[in-house]
């Protein structure tokens, strides 16, 4: 198994234990938005230490910036997998609260800025595509988008979309900067 690969896989089961343990812990809820940044910060780590093992274990050798390109993409795409794949079933199967929760909180406000049909029928003046519809028409079209918006599927989606942008664009600068500035021999005297 390729030394970038190994490092994806490390690096999301580092994050799949970060979160099993924050879900043990009873912090699930609290956690998520963090829960994120670790995430993220984890995707740069592991595609930095997937491509500097790499390098490492060439000897360092002065290779073409695509080959080292794809050595940090291999990392970040494995990485982005593995953690969609557990987002999935995580939100699905281990822990619907944080799904449940954030529902919840939509429908609360969508119920505050609308608690009777004078607002809605302001609203049907400023925007035509409620017009010819009921109050509980509205209602139950918003809940059922906010369900959908926060389906599994959709976080899966969420997941493997951001992770797959944020690796190519760590892997590009990651690349950029090791070679520049980390595996740069030293300068040949004129």
């Amino acid at each position: 198994m390729k030394t970038s690969v190994k490092f994806g896989i490390a690096f999301a089961l580092v994050w799949m234990i970060i979160n099993m343990i924050v879900y043990y812990s009873g912090g699930s809820i609290g956690f998520f938005k963090l829960g994120i940044m670790i995430n993220v910060f984890l995707l740069m780590t592991g595609i930095a230490v997937g491509l500097y093992m790499s390098k490492k274990d060439e000897g360092f050798a002065e290779g073409h910036f695509l080959a080292d390109f794809k050595a940090a993409m291999q990392t970040g795409i494995i990485y982005t997998i593995l953690v969609a794949g557990f987002a999935y079933l995580y939100h699905e199967k281990i822990d619907p609260s944080i799904r449940n929760t954030m529902i919840a909180e939509r429908t609360a406000d969508l119920h505050k800025k609308f608690p009777d049909d004078t607002n809605f029928l302001a609203l049907q003046d400023t925007d035509p595509t409620w017009a010819g519809k009921s109050f509980d028409d509205f209602i139950e079209n918003k809940e059922d988008n906010f369900e959908s918006i926060f389906s599994s599927s959709s976080v899966f989606i969420a997941h493997l979309m951001g992770l797959t942008f944020f690796s190519g664009f760590y892997s590009f600068f990651v690349t950029l900067i090791f070679r520049k500035i980390v595996m740069r021999g030293p300068k040949k005297a004129s």
